[in-house]
């Protein structure tokens, strides 16, 4: 039986780190990377990822604002969202974690971590009722 690899948005401003994600990750998962907020919201418009990767500081919409968007969207409420920043002030994790972020990931980026972080907000996420990608 073939399985469907999970499907991860990843947003980050970085070129470099959106190359490091397609590496680590593009392999196990169908990973869907932007450079931009604006852009991935339009992709999620009517699509529901398995899980989504935001960085903090991004200059047109920053990743809190990404959260709250995502979190008022209905088919994305219960996404789990990996917040990855060189931020590791304390007040911004409670900010993230507040605002509904699953985890908390500081660059620069442990590949090992990241990936185990990864694997377990999909697996907290569980296998309930999921809804077909392109069908939305």
């Amino acid at each position: 039986m073939m399985f469907e690899k999970k499907k991860i948005v990843a947003v980050d401003d970085s070129g470099i780190i959106l190359k490091m994600l397609t590496k680590v990750l593009g392999e196990k998962y169908d990973l869907h990377a932007f450079s931009g907020g604006k852009r991935a919201l339009q992709f999620l418009k009517d699509r529901t990822p398995d899980l989504i990767i935001l960085d903090i500081d991004m200059p047109e919409i920053n990743g809190y604002e990404m959260l709250k968007m995502i979190k008022e969207r209905e088919h994305l409420q219960n996404i789990p969202v990996i917040f990855l920043t060189s931020n590791s002030d304390k007040s911004h994790v409670t900010k993230a974690v507040a605002g509904g972020a699953k985890d908390y990931v500081v660059k620069p980026i442990d590949e090992e971590i990241l990936l185990e972080k990864v694997h377990m907000a999909l697996e907290e996420a569980g296998d309930g009722e999921t809804i077909s990608w392109n069908n939305l």
